[in-house]
C-alpha cells in the first residue's frame, strides 16, 4: 500500500503541495514501490527523540571552526555516496575564475558578495541517486574555495516526510533535526500535522524560508540550493505551472476573483477538475486556478495537458490574443525542462539581494554521459535599477538585463 503523505487542509499555499504528493502516491502505487513503514506512535515518540539528537549535533558543529564543518560535510557526503564519487578540483578554471570574480566585485563595491551555488537535481532513486550527495558535496567545497577564506556554507534542504520517505523514521528525525538547524531546512508540509517533531523546529516552516534565504544572502553568506526546488516533476508542477499562473493573471483583463471563477467554470477542463477534483479544492479563485494548472501538469487529470489548460485559462482571464503565444511558449518550455526558469526567484534575488550587495551565481550540474558533476562558469549579478541587473562574466562584456531574462538565460545555459 502506497503511503499517504500529510495533507491537512490549511487554507494556505501549503494546500497546493497536495497536488505533488497525490501524484507521487499514484506513481508509487502503480510501480508497487514499498517505502519504510512509519507508524503514528513512532512519529509521536521516536522521531522527536532523534530530531533532538540532530539538533544537538548541529549546535556542536556551530561551535567548531568553520573549516571543520566543511570537512565534516565532505566526509558525510562521501560516506553516503557509497564510494561512487567524482573528484572535486579546486584548481579548475571555473572555480579559479569564480574566485577572481568574487574578489573583483568585492573590490568594486566595497561589500562582500553573496554566494549562491545553484544545483541540479537528478532522480532520487535508481542508478543516478548517488549524484545528489555528490552535487551537495561539490557545492559545499566550491563555496569554500570561491570565498577564499573560512566560511560556513549552508544548504537549502527539504526536511518534511515527503522528502525523507525513503529512510526510516529514526533517520528522518536525525536528518530533520541536524539539517533543519545547521542548514536552511524547509518543511513543505509543516502546517496542520499535529506532530511534536515539527513543533521542535518551527523555523523550518515553508512560509519562513524566503526571510531566511534572502536574509542569509543579504548578509553576504554562502548558500547552496537546488534551483528546480526539487526533483524535475516537482519543479515543473510547483514552480513551472504555479508561477505561470501568476503570469496568466497579470496578463488577463479579468481582475475580479468572482468573475474569473465564473468564467473558468465555463471552461470544460476546469469544470471537470472541480467536479472530480483529485485533491481537496483550495479556497479562492486564484488558488483553484493554480491547483487546476498544477494538476494538469502533474498528470492527475487524464487527457488534460498543462498547455491546453493554460490556453483555456488565458481565454477565461481575458488575456489579449497578441500576448498569448509567448505565454504559452513559456509554459511549454518549463513543462519540458528538469529545471524551470524560476523567474519569481530571480526577481527576488535581484530585488532583495543584488540591491544590497553583489551576488555570485555558481552553477553546479550533474551529467549522465559520462556520469559526473561539473562546476560551470560563475555569473556575477549587480543591481542596475528596479527589476534589472548587470551581469558580469569572466572574459565577456557586461550585460544589463531584466531579472526575468536573467532567469531564462541562466537556466537555459546551465541546466537541462
Amino acid at each position: 500500500m502506497a503511503p499517504a503523505y500529510p495533507s491537512a487542509r490549511t487554507g494556505t499555499a501549503q494546500d497546493l503541495m497536495r497536488v505533488i504528493t497525490k501524484a507521487y502516491e499514484n506513481r508509487l502505487a502503480a510501480d508497487g514501490t514499498v517505502l519504510p513503514p512509519k507508524p503514528e506512535p513512532h512519529r509521536l515518540f521516536l522521531e522527536p527523540l532523534t530530531r533532538a539528537v540532530g539538533m544537538f549535533l548541529a549546535e556542536v558543529l556551530e561551535l567548531l571552526p568553520p573549516d571543520w564543518g566543511v570537512a565534516f560535510h565532505n566526509k558525510l557526503f562521501l560516506h553516503l555516496t557509497a564510494e561512487r564519487t567524482y573528484p572535486f578540483d579546486a584548481a579548475s578554471p571555473a572555480i579559479v575564475a569564480a574566485r577572481a570574480l568574487t574578489a573583483r566585485l568585492e573590490k568594486e563595491s566595497g561589500k562582500t558578495p553573496a554566494l549562491l551555488a545553484a544545483i541540479s537535481h537528478p532522480p532520487v532513486m535508481g542508478d543516478l541517486a548517488h549524484l545528489n550527495f555528490e552535487l551537495v558535496r561539490h557545492s559545499t567545497l566550491a563555496l569554500r574555495e570561491v570565498r577564499g577564506r573560512p566560511c560556513r556554507p549552508r544548504l537549502v534542504v527539504a526536511v518534511d516526510p515527503f522528502a525523507l520517505d525513503t529512510i526510516s523514521v529514526l533517520e528522518e528525525g536525525l536528518y530533520a533535526g541536524f539539517m533543519g538547524s545547521y542548514h536552511l531546512g524547509i518543511d513543505r508540509l509543516a502546517l496542520g500535522r499535529g506532530h511534536p517533531g515539527p513543533a521542535m523546529s518551527p523555523w523550518t516552516r515553508w512560509d519562513l524560508m524566503p526571510h531566511r534565504l534572502f536574509g542569509s544572502l543579504g548578509r553576504g553568506q554562502e548558500i547552496g540550493m537546488v534551483l528546480s526546488g526539487g526533483v524535475p516533476a516537482t519543479g515543473r508542477v510547483l514552480y513551472g505551472a504555479r508561477e505561470w499562473a501568476a503570469h496568466a493573471r497579470a496578463a488577463g483583463t479579468i481582475k475580479s476573483p468572482a468573475e474569473a471563477l465564473k468564467r473558468l467554470r465555463a471552461e470544460p477542463s476546469f469544470e471537470a477538475f472541480e467536479r472530480a477534483a483529485p485533491i481537496p479544492l483550495p479556497r479562492g479563485a486564484w488558488r483553484q486556478l493554480e491547483a487546476w494548472l498544477m494538476a494538469c501538469a502533474a498528470g492527475l487529470l487524464p487527457g488534460q495537458s498543462a498547455e491546453a489548460a493554460g490556453a483555456a485559462a488565458l481565454s477565461a482571464l481575458g488575456a489579449p490574443e497578441a500576448g498569448r503565444s509567448a505565454l504559452l511558449s513559456e509554459l511549454s518550455s518549463d513543462m519540458t525542462r528538469e529545471t524551470p526558469a524560476r523567474r519569481r526567484l530571480f526577481r527576488l534575488l535581484v530585488g532583495r539581494v543584488a540591491r544590497r550587495r553583489p551576488l555570485i551565481l555558481l552553477p553546479i550540474a550533474h551529467r549522465t554521459a559520462p556520469l559526473g558533476v561539473t562546476e560551470r562558469e560563475a555569473w556575477g549579478v549587480v543591481w542596475a535599477g528596479t527589476g534589472r541587473a548587470r551581469v558580469v562574466r569572466d572574459g565577456r562584456p557586461d550585460e544589463v538585463m531584466t531579472a526575468e531574462a536573467l532567469a531564462a538565460r541562466f537556466t537555459e545555459e546551465n541546466f537541462a
